[in-house]
């Protein structure tokens, strides 16, 4: 792109035609900003696909793909779309779309509420730490937030023929989450799927259908192109992202926002939470229009979802330093697995995920009942086995499931509901969490496999926050 760049000015070009030029050559994902030697006093830029946002205060403008690159400086910002092309000086912004020519930005300026405290560490080691005990202000900031926007996403979803839901990583848990709360709550025809999957359902799609998108920065590239798709199709699109005037909000039918304010951590944390809070609001919510559940179960899942961001932090407080003492166990260890039954297991894949993710410990998750068809193989003297327990339909199955491990001499930690102590007996260690709701307790068991995680990264000496080969924001197919 250099090079060509380079060519087209060499040939007579002017920047900005060159540019131009640019926008209408150029296929794929790309965002760049450009300096050029004889033009020392501008940053030129262009966009298709990846992010890239101009942030604005008085004598001086920024431009990077994210936010809070620029945010101890200001808090308006244009967020760029595709097509866009252009230039900043200290005083002067233009752009121009490649489709629609010169483009008025000052309609597009945007205040963005988070804070430039919200994006430094305040005294914690890392930005991961931080943002695990940011989950009960990010939970109530979401909770209190969300009522009024989900409206239009309960009326899409409860006349839906059917119901996708897609992402990716982290997000793509949340989602499988989102398909069991549709499924068993609304008695919804659901299917989760991998975004970078979407090609397997484009002639699945069609007019009638909803496709929820579920992505923590709203630029997930997988996510935006299968959100294309759908459209294309004639579904309609409900999206749920942490990020204001992202890609995917702005490209769908209904944008629901988490509010969870900045992650910093490559690792997904407080804004899985909170997708987790979101999506059992909104199935709360569509159940009850369906008329799919007892409305005084759902009044309980209501008063237990209020009540989340304290039992947030009493998680915390309560099993951080016991968590840290197992992590030590854990330091040494190559493998792991996660097991669960029904909700349990995309929390358990959550689990699994950030053990890999930012502990490098391979570590996969299991339908419990699955794990006497072949993974079972692999366990031997003290192989840790993650149980992951809810007070459902499901405690007697696992708990012979734990007997199988415990019978291969397995290391078994259990994430457990209170009020059972034969329960929490019977493994090696045990963690007691409150007894919910499987559909609440699923938002809290989240977070002490994320301590177990972010502890045992720390116990191995590595950099929790920027685990290798990953990025924050996945903008390539």
């Amino acid at each position: 792109m250099p090079h060509l760049l380079e060519e087209l000015i060499g040939r007579g070009y002017s920047t900005l035609d060159a540019l131009r030029e640019l926008a209408r050559t150029l296929k794929g994902a790309y965002a760049l900003a450009i300096v050029v030697s004889h033009e020392p006093g501008r940053i030129y830029f262009i966009r298709n696909v990846s992010p890239l946002v101009i942030g604005i205060r008085d004598g001086a403008v920024f431009v990077a793909s994210d936010i809070p690159a620029f945010l101890r400086y200001t808090n308006r910002v244009v967020v760029l779309e595709d097509g866009d092309f252009g230039y900043v000086s200290a005083d002067e912004i233009y752009v121009e779309n490649v489709v629609r020519g010169v483009v008025d930005w000052r309609g597009r300026v945007r205040v963005v509420d988070w804070t430039p405290d919200m994006v430094a560490k305040g005294g914690y080691p890392h930005f991961m730490l931080k943002e695990i005990h940011e989950q009960p202000t990010a939970l109530r900031n979401t909770l209190a937030s969300i009522p009024p926007e989900v409206g239009e996403a309960v009326k899409a979803i409860a006349k839906a023929d059917r119901v996708f839901l897609t992402a990716c990583g982290t997000s793509y848990h949340a989602a499988l989450v989102g398909e069991y709360l549709l499924n068993t709550l609304c008695g919804l025809n659901a299917t989760a799927f991998i975004a970078s999957e979407y090609l397997r359902y484009r002639k699945v799609l069609r007019e009638g259908d909803v496709l929820v998108a579920v992505s923590q920065s709203g630029e997930t590239i997988d996510t935006l192109m299968a959100v294309r798709e759908a459209r294309k199709r004639g579904a309609k699109v409900v999206a749920v992202a942490n990020v204001l005037f992202s890609a995917i909000p702005r490209e769908s039918d209904v944008a629901i926002y988490t509010r969870a304010g900045p992650e910093i951590a490559v690792a997904a944390t407080k804004t899985f939470t909170a997708q987790l809070a979101v999506l059992l609001y909104l199935a709360t919510e569509v159940a009850r229009a369906l008329g799919t559940e007892d409305p005084s179960y759902l009044d309980l899942l209501r008063r237990e979802i209020a009540e989340l961001p304290e039992l947030a932090g009493g998680a915390i407080l309560l099993h951080e330093a016991r968590i840290k003492r197992l992590a030590e166990k854990l330091r040494g260890k190559t493998n792991a697995f996660y097991l669960g039954r029904g909700i349990g297991v995309p929390v358990s894949m959550e689990g699994a995920l950030k053990l890999k993710e930012i502990a490098y410990i391979h570590a996969e998750a299991y339908p419990a009942g699955e794990s006497k068809h072949g993974p079972i193989a692999l366990v031997e003297e003290d192989f840790p086995v993650l149980f992951t327990v809810f007070d459902d339909e499901f405690k007697d199955l696992l708990l012979g499931n734990l007997e199988e491990m415990k019978a291969r001499k397995a290391f078994t930690v259990g994430l457990v509901p209170k009020g059972y102590p034969d329960i929490a007996r019977r493994f090696d260690f045990a963690i007691e969490m409150p007894k919910l709701a499987p559909y609440t307790a699923a938002v809290l068991y989240s977070i002490p496999y994320q301590l177990v995680a972010y502890y045992t990264s720390v116990a191995k000496g590595l950099d929790p926050d920027k685990p290798r080969n990953l990025a924050k924001t996945v903008t390539v197919e």
